[in-house]
């Protein structure tokens, strides 16, 4: 399979998994936002049948307290008064023996109504209860009406369930039942709604109950289908769809964009290694007591025909694609040809190369004394290597021992910054400390950093090493940094990195 095929592959999942868990969060909100409305509306029932229960204590507790012996203009006026402000009743009766004789409506009945039974019994309150889905009022003997018949005493109430059905309510099925021991007897709503919320035949989150706190064994049961919800909500949905699409796109025009950056940036370094677009510049070290210049360091530059890359950004790239030596001998044959070149350069000119700390324990430095280059080349050859535990070995003291029978100086750089091991100073044969810049930097403003220096000169006099600062940028830096011992500067009061050409016009107003 192709590169770019896989990287177009990596971008799609990515793409992909974004949108798949978008829509889970959003799933997720949805679910929360239904159980919310499903409680919202329970709720509302409960709170419905609560007050309907309580209006039934208000109207028939106090008629029956009159104890009323027959049905009469005053007991009537009574009836008529407690229905005047009710909200769910529609009609009152009063019984005689079980026997229905005069409403509210009608009046004195003709013909008295035996009782029927009631569906349950509230044993707390002898409410006795009936649930009657067509019922002809005698006012309306045309119009069935569903509702329900409670009865306390000698009276009974006659409750519309149209009272139930309100815009408050958003499901569009629900139930509201009294729990009877093992029976259930529906009162309001969807009949068996609440016994199929019971055996989970819905989808997940679509439905809900609950119970009465006020009313012991009354209860609701609520159904809203994602289908309503969704319908309810559409705008919203289709908003969200449309931002969990983007997050989608976006993330894979994202790691795509990345994945494209960080091979194309690969591709450059693997490509500028074997087409020369790596340059060599050389920055200028002095000689702080004297001022003269007795060396430089070799430092790399990358551009090639996309633009130039800086060394944070291929110097972990060459790491991590093992390409360090191929990246050292590219260094070392083309600055020693450089240099050589100038005849401006006297015999002891010190030219410092940065080495991998990789490339000691790799072994791979053991080849530099097979270059002929450096080694009858008229300069002194330092190599800077960053502190590292890749030092703090065996093989790493042994191959030191062998650069340094070889001729080479070695120097270690950054130091403070790195892998700090004191012991290694002794242990191994380094004749130059080189000072961070940081630690410089770190001058003018009185610093932690700052104050380390003198430690440092203890132990570079302790050694008997030289030591080099770089990043010296001002007269007072340097002032300082003379008078605590450092032997050697570097930085842009000197001169920036320059190239062979620039570097050559640099030598010229050298003294030597």
């Amino acid at each position: 399979m192709k590169k770019y095929q896989q990287k177009s592959i990596i971008a799609v999942i990515t793409g992909g998994v974004v949108f798949v868990a978008g829509c889970f969060v959003l799933l997720y909100f949805a679910a929360q936002q239904l159980t919310t409305q499903i409680n919202t509306d329970a709720k509302y029932i409960i709170d419905h049948l609560d007050s309907a229960a309580q209006e039934r204590r208000d109207i028939l507790t106090p008629l029956n307290k009159f104890a009323f012996k027959q049905c009469d203009e005053a007991t009537l006026l009574e009836m008529r008064r407690a229905l005047f402000d009710s909200k769910y009743a529609i009609d009152i009766g009063f019984f005689i023996n079980n026997q229905l004789v005069c409403t509210t409506g009608a009046g004195l009945l003709s013909n008295v109504i035996n009782d029927r039974e009631p569906d349950y019994i509230r044993k707390d309150e002898n409410v006795r209860v009936r649930y009657e889905p067509q019922l002809y009022l005698l006012l309306f003997t045309g119009r069935p009406m569903k509702v329900i018949i409670v009865r306390q005493g000698n009276f009974n109430l006659i409750m519309d369930l149209r009272a139930f059905d309100s815009a408050g309510i958003e499901s569009p099925s629900w139930e509201v039942i009294y729990k009877e021991d093992e029976k259930l007897h529906h009162l309001a709503g969807i009949e068996g709604l609440f016994s199929q919320v019971g055996t989970h035949s819905f989808l997940p989150y679509e439905t809900g109950f609950t119970c009465s706190n006020n009313n012991v064994n009354y209860c609701a049961a609520v159904h809203l289908p994602w289908s309503k919800f969704f319908s309810n909500n559409h705008l919203l949905l289709i908003i969200s769809l449309i931002l969990t699409c983007l997050a989608g796109v976006s993330s894979a025009l994202i790691v795509d964009a990345r994945i494209a950056a960080r091979r194309s940036i690969n591709q450059r370094i693997r490509k500028g290694l074997k087409k020369g677009s790596f340059y060599w510049t050389y920055q200028p070290i002095i000689c702080l007591q004297s001022g003269k210049l007795i060396g430089c360091e070799v430092l790399a530059r990358f551009e090639d025909k996309y633009g130039a890359l800086f060394p944070d950004e291929f110097i972990p790239v060459i790491r991590k694609n093992n390409l360090t030596w191929s990246f050292t001998e590219a260094m070392i044959a083309t600055t020693i040809k450089e240099l050589t070149s100038l005849e401006e350069l006297p015999e002891g000119f010190k030219v410092s190369l940065n080495i991998f700390p990789c490339d000691v324990e790799l072994g791979n430095v053991s080849l530099l004394p097979q270059i002929t280059e450096l080694i009858n080349s008229r300069f002194i050859i330092c190599l800077e290597i960053t502190e590292d535990e890749y030092l703090d070995t065996s093989i790493a003291h042994a191959h030191f021992r062998t650069l340094v029978e070889s001729g080479f100086n070695l120097s270690l750089d950054d130091f403070g910054t790195g892998y700090s091991n004191l012991r290694n100073l002794q242990n191994l044969s380094f004749h130059q400390l080189k000072i961070d810049r940081t630690f410089v930097q770190d001058i003018a403003t009185e610093g932690l950093k700052a104050s380390m220096i003198p430690n440092i000169m203890e132990l570079v006099h302790k050694f008997n090493y030289t030591c080099v600062a770089e990043g010296i940028e001002t007269s007072e830096q340097e002032a300082i940094l003379k008078t605590a011992g450092v032997h050697y500067g570097q930085g842009w009061k000197y001169g920036k990195p320059m190239t062979a050409a620039t570097f050559k016009t640099f030598l010229t107003k050298q003294n030597f």
